[in-house]
C-alpha cells in the first residue's frame, strides 16, 4: 500500500444515515416530495441527486430556488433550502479517531489524500468541523466541484492515482458509499467500505501497518 484516499462526509464524519428525512422533517416537506423535487432538478444534467452542485454546475443558491420552484404550489419549505449545507450539516460531529490515525498513517510514509464529492458553499462547514489534528492527514484534497468528476466516475480515481503518482493496485479507498467502492475496486483499488467507525479504524491499521489487506475476517466487536 503505498496510498490513502478517504472521503469526507459520512466517513470523517458521523453517519447520513436518517439525515435527509431529518432536514425534510425540519422543512415541513415529506422526504419523498423533496428528494422527488430534488431529482427533477438533477434530471437536465443527467443525474439523480445532487450532482449538479457536487460537478459545479449550480451555485447552492441556483439549486435551492429551483428545488423550492419544483416544490410549489403543493410545498412552501419551511428551511431557505438555498442554504441547504447550513442543515445538512447541522449537529453533525467529526469522526476524530480516524483524522488522527490518517495522520499517523501519513507519518508512516505513505501517501494520504482526501478524495470527495463536494460542494464549493460546503466547505465553511467542513472546515469548521475538522479536528486541529496536527500533523494535517491530507497531503491533497481532490474536490469535485473543482475538478468537474465525482465518484463513481472512473476518471476520477485515474486523477487520485496521477496525482500521487501511484499505481492502482497500491491505492486504498475509505468510502460509505457502495457505487462508489464497487467503481474504485473495478480500477483495481483496495477499498475498506465503511460503516463501522472502529472496524474501519481496525482495517485502516491492517492495511497500512503490514502494506497488505488482511487474509482473514475481521469481525465487529
Amino acid at each position: 500500500m503505498q496510498a490513502v484516499w478517504c472521503d469526507y462526509g459520512g466517513v470523517l464524519t458521523s453517519p447520513l444515515h436518517g439525515l435527509f428525512g431529518q432536514v425534510a422533517a425540519a422543512a415541513g416537506v415529506p422526504a419523498d416530495e423533496l428528494l422527488a423535487a430534488i431529482r427533477r432538478v438533477a434530471a437536465p444534467y443527467g443525474g439523480t441527486l445532487i450532482e449538479p452542485l457536487e460537478l459545479g454546475l449550480l451555485t447552492q443558491r441556483e439549486w435551492g430556488l429551483r428545488v423550492t420552484a419544483e416544490l410549489a404550489p403543493a410545498w412552501t419549505p419551511q428551511l431557505d433550502l438555498t442554504r441547504f449545507g447550513d442543515h445538512w450539516y447541522a449537529g453533525r460531529t467529526a469522526n476524530t479517531a480516524l483524522f488522527e490515525l490518517l495522520a499517523q498513517v501519513r507519518a508512516r510514509g505513505l501517501r494520504v489524500g482526501m478524495l470527495t464529492n463536494s460542494i464549493r458553499e460546503w466547505e465553511p462547514h467542513r472546515r469548521a468541523l475538522a479536528p486541529d489534528v496536527r500533523p494535517w492527514p491530507f497531503e491533497v484534497t481532490i474536490n469535485s466541484f473543482e475538478v468537474a468528476l465525482r465518484k463513481p466516475d472512473p476518471a476520477i480515481f485515474a486523477l487520485a492515482e496521477s496525482t500521487f503518482g501511484v499505481p492502482p493496485a497500491a491505492c486504498l479507498l475509505i468510502d460509505d458509499v457502495a457505487a462508489n467502492c464497487a467503481a474504485a475496486r473495478a480500477r483495481g483499488w483496495q477499498v475498506i467500505e465503511h460503516a463501522d467507525p472502529p472496524r474501519t479504524l481496525r482495517l485502516v491499521e491492517h492495511w497500512t501497518a503490514a502494506g497488505t489487506g488482511p487474509t482473514f475476517p475481521l469481525k465487529n466487536k
